[in-house]
């Protein structure tokens, strides 16, 4: 198990590597591509919510509100993509060598852990510049992370479980999360659905990560026990449910793969 792990280290650690290899900014776009997504948001629909916001009295409220659900948005979905073919596209190197595919996996997952944590830097650096206040309530940003992470790696282990049998899913799933994207308040206020369509906010399990890293952003509001029980549970169940799945259905993989 030991040895797992540091691999999945070692396989993370070459994969930040490459990513950028032979590119002019090389591993510069790993702090420029959040602060150009956020811009472009901000740009887009700041002028329409500067109608919806009115929740402090900051000139960039919105772009405050924005920052903490589009990064994890971003980390999340990332992570769902990556896992969903994961299994197709290692293929060749767990026939290779002897490595478990949720190494892997692992690996994946540990790079864009680690972009988020940078992202979500970026961000706090951010509401430092434009004088919103960053107290001790944001280290409650970490136990949350990892929650996210565990949610992620296991909803991103179980559809690369199936992906195999229904190949159709690697070019399915792109386009679920990003009606999800929209579904969930990220970019709007949670008002703007609630009353209309209630189930798309109670029964979304990504709103309630979403919710806390807001209210500790915008409001440097510690998350409540109710909530963290809720991340805690979902993230959970989600993780034992993918193990289960895993050890199921990963011996007739590697026999079709």
């Amino acid at each position: 198990m030991k040895h797992n792990i540091l691999l999945a280290f070692s396989f993370s650690k070459r994969d930040f590597k490459e990513r950028y290899v032979g590119t002019g900014l090389g591993q510069l776009w790993y702090l420029l591509s959040p602060i150009i997504t956020i811009f472009i948001y901000t740009v887009i629909f700041s002028d329409f919510m500067k109608m919806k916001l009115n929740i402090i009295e900051n000139s960039y409220a919105y772009s405050i509100y924005l920052i903490p659900g589009l990064l994890a948005w971003n980390s999340f979905s990332t992570v769902l993509m990556r896992l969903n073919g994961s299994i197709l596209e290692k293929a060749h190197m767990v026939k290779k060598i002897n490595v478990p595919m949720h190494t892997f996996q692992l690996s994946m997952v540990i790079t864009e852990l680690f972009l988020f944590l940078l992202s979500l830097t970026l961000g706090i650096i951010f509401l430092l510049l434009v004088h919103q206040p960053v107290t001790s309530t944001f280290l409650w940003i970490l136990p949350v992370v990892l929650l996210q992470t565990m949610f992620g790696f296991g909803l991103g282990v179980i559809l690369s479980l199936f992906t195999p049998f229904f190949k159709d899913l690697k070019e399915a799933i792109p386009v679920i999360v990003q009606l999800w994207f929209w579904m969930t308040p990220i970019i709007y206020m949670k008002e703007m659905i609630a009353n209309k369509y209630p189930a798309l906010v109670t029964y979304n399990p990504f709103y309630y990560f979403v919710h806390i890293y807001q209210d500790i952003f915008v409001y440097s509001k510690e998350p409540s026990l109710h909530d963290m029980m809720i991340i805690f549970s979902i993230s959970l169940m989600t993780l034992f449910f993918a193990a289960y799945l895993y050890k199921k259905m990963i011996g007739t993989i590697k026999d079709i793969i």
